[in-house]
C-alpha cells in the first residue's frame, strides 16, 4: 500500500533565533506564524501550508553541507534573484560559482544561498506537471 504524504514543516537548529527569523522573514519572505509557547522556537510559513520551525540551541555539533539543503520553488524566480541582489545576499549555482544561476538537468533554474548558520537553501523555478 502506498501512502500519500505532504510536507508539514522543516525544523532547523539555529544559533541565534532573532537573526534567523530576520533572515527567513526579510530575505526569504516567509511569514511569522503567531504561537504561544517556548521562547526558543519560532515558526514561519513558507507558503501553501508548509512551514519552517527555527529552534535555538547548541549549534556546535551541527554539520552543514550543500548536499543537505532545503529547496524552495517560486514562480517569481527572477524577482527573487533581484531581491537578494539588492540586499547584497551572495548566491551560487550548484558547483559554487558566485552570482551564477544554474540550470538543473531537468530544465529549471536554481540558485543556492546560505542562512546565518550556513544552512544551504536552493531557490528554483521548478514547476512539476500539474502545478499551478
Amino acid at each position: 500500500m502506498r501512502h500519500r504524504y505532504s510536507l508539514d514543516h522543516v525544523a532547523l537548529l539555529v544559533s541565534d533565533l532573532e537573526r534567523s527569523v530576520a533572515f527567513y522573514r526579510d530575505v526569504m519572505g516567509f511569514e511569522p506564524i503567531p504561537r504561544e509557547g517556548s521562547a526558543n522556537v519560532a515558526w514561519l510559513e513558507i507558503g501553501g501550508g508548509d512551514a519552517i520551525h527555527l529552534i535555538a540551541g547548541d549549534f556546535g555539533a551541527t554539520h552543514v553541507t550543500k548536499e543537505t539543503h532545503v529547496a524552495i520553488s517560486t514562480a517569481d524566480f527572477d524577482a527573487f534573484v533581484a531581491h537578494i541582489g539588492a540586499l547584497g545576499i551572495p548566491f551560487t549555482d550548484w558547483p559554487g560559482n558566485p552570482g551564477r544561476i544554474g540550470l538543473h538537468r531537468n530544465g529549471f533554474a536554481q540558485i543556492y544561498v546560505q542562512d546565518p548558520d550556513g544552512y544551504w537553501i536552493e531557490i528554483n523555478d521548478h514547476r512539476p506537471p500539474g502545478a499551478a
